[in-house]
């Protein structure tokens, strides 16, 4: 089944102002105003239906140089719903000091379930629904800034998970039966019932990658990388006497490569990653892929199971062209357009050995895509992608990695 995601940007209603009198001194001197951009959007695909939303970012918000405020918000036909807020406050306690604070909901009444295991059969697809609160207060902390930069965060996370049977209308035969028609044993199971996490987690970062057009403020973000990569290791600690109501570990190696082939314009991107997660592990919390940042071409959480691998590849020519947009939204600048082609290969695992003993049972996908960027940071994604199940459209933002 074709996966279509219809991102429209609603420019005629986006703009960028100024935003409050409060101003801020950079680093370098020159006076901040915070601006501000609103993004109403719509989308569609056989998960969710159409759906309608909106995202906005406040850059400099207040003034203060790099206090960033996001929001995103959306619903659709099927009754998905998504809220999510990000503050993000520069220079707390130590100039090199980030504090970070993430919160969302999601309630999603129909979700695919194939089972659990690199092997799980695609005939065997299913329908739960489940509803996901989540809070995330970060600290970042910069060892060495400039061109490289050392760090560390520190974060608690508190999730709360309710899972139920699949509701839905939908056109899929398979997909319409419900999780306790397909896995009864599990539906009727510990492993699906209600529950939270609550846990502790450190993740240390090397990164010098280069940026073509750098945000500034000491953000760890990136528009457009083409030289360096960023190297990272979590490692997250969950257990019943922070409240959570499963013990265990999540260990994750995530390494990224960018690579320029003669110039900034040509550009080979590489991500390999590894997730191991150890202990009482909920389901709604095991490794997964399928997705547009995973392994495109594949349903979301097509594959589940304690630890997973995956490697990804992207090559991508962008072009040395920029226009402003006409009329009122003349403050938006169109940049880069870019041809890609990539290529996606992972798998999961039950257990911790079979990462390095088992070469075997990996999923692979390829696919070509086109992508811009409007300024100042946001990347518009557009992936075709080919597996050995199905071919997916995905439109969407943000880099995969």
């Amino acid at each position: 089944m074709k996966r279509i995601i219809i991102l429209v940007l609603g420019l005629c209603l986006g703009f960028f102002s100024g935003f409050g009198k409060e101003k801020d001194k950079s680093e370098s001197g020159e006076v901040k105003e915070s601006k501000f951009g609103a993004t109403p959007y719509i989308y569609t695909g056989p998960d969710t239906g159409f759906g309608v939303g909106a995202a906005g970012i406040a850059r400099d918000f207040l003034g203060k140089e790099a206090r960033d405020f996001t929001f995103s918000v959306s619903y659709t036909e099927k009754q998905y719903q998504y809220y999510s807020i990000t503050w993000q406050e520069p220079r707390l306690f130590t100039d090199k000091g980030f504090g970070v604070v993430s919160l969302g909901y999601e309630n999603k009444p129909s979700r695919r379930f194939y089972g659990i295991g690199n092997d799980s059969d695609k005939d065997n697809v299913c329908s739960f629904g489940s509803s996901y609160i989540y809070i995330e207060p970060r600290y970042d902390y910069w060892f060495l800034t400039g061109k490289r930069r050392l760090g560390i965060k520190v974060n608690y996370r508190f999730a709360s998970f309710t899972p139920e049977d699949g509701f839905f209308d939908e056109y899929d035969a398979l997909y319409q039966r419900p999780i306790s028609m397909v896995f009864p044993s599990f539906d009727h199971s510990d492993d699906f019932k209600s529950g939270v996490v609550s846990g502790l987690g450190a993740l240390l970062v090397y990164d010098d990658r280069k940026d073509k057009f750098p945000l500034g403020g000491g953000r760890d973000e990136v528009v457009y990388p083409y030289k360096g990569g960023r190297q990272s290791l979590y490692l997250a600690w969950y257990n019943k006497s922070l409240g959570s109501d499963y013990d265990y570990t999540n260990f994750i190696m995530n390494l990224t490569y960018f690579i320029p082939l003669g110039s900034d314009q040509n550009v080979l991107g590489l991500r390999g990653a590894i997730d191991i997660k150890d202990g009482e592990v909920p389901f709604w919390e095991l490794s997964s892929f399928g997705s547009e940042s995973t392994l495109r071409g594949y349903n979301d959480g097509r594959f589940r199971d304690n630890h997973a691998a995956v490697f990804n590849a992207e090559l991508w020519h962008a072009f040395d062209y920029s226009f402003h947009l006409p009329g009122p939204l003349k403050s938006f600048v169109v940049k880069a357009p870019m041809l890609v082609a990539f290529y996606d290969y992972g798998r999961v695992f039950n257990e911790i050995e079979e990462i390095t003993e088992d070469f075997g049972g990996y999923h692979w996908s390829y696919g070509a895509g086109f992508r811009f960027i409007i300024s100042p940071s946001v990347l518009i994604r557009f992936d075709y992608a080919f597996s050995d199940e199905m071919s997916a459209y995905y439109l969407t933002a943000g880099w995969p990695f």
